[in-house]
């Protein structure tokens, strides 16, 4: 053994509390998506800023239990089979985050749009 009980249970505690703390940041701040009515807290630049640091910090903890768990191991084939789905999890986390870039391009797209028909309209409006 490697690295000490404690240390990887530790590791799995920090791991899991960041994960809670950060569900409830998402819940929070995509409350208009869930049909919330209201956040339960402010949502400012800092706190949309502190949520993206806790899911980076996230990655990099499940990262590190991935490589303890790895190094523990030191079977490549066995090691995919065991922990096949943190893998996947941890591979596809960063393509969400996509996601809500994606989502805030969808919307400056949407005003751009807005804004070419409102330019068309007055230009209609400007002719007669």
């Amino acid at each position: 053994m490697i690295f000490p009980l404690l240390f990887k249970k530790g590791l799995s505690f920090v791991t899991f509390t960041l994960i809670l703390i950060f569900f409830f940041g998402l819940v929070n701040i995509e409350h208009s998506a869930l049909g919330i009515s209201k956040p339960m807290f402010a949502i400012t630049e800092q706190t949309i800023m502190i949520f993206d640091i806790i899911f980076w910090a996230i990655v990099c903890l499940l990262t590190v239990e991935l490589v303890v768990a790895y190094l523990e191991i030191r079977n490549a084939k066995h090691f995919v089979k065991k922990y096949w789905l943190e893998i996947i999890m941890l591979v596809l986390m960063p393509i969400f985050v996509g996601f809500k870039i994606l989502k805030i391009t969808i919307k400056i797209i949407k005003q751009i749009k807005i804004m070419k028909t409102g330019f068309k309209l007055f230009k209609k409006i400007k002719k007669s």
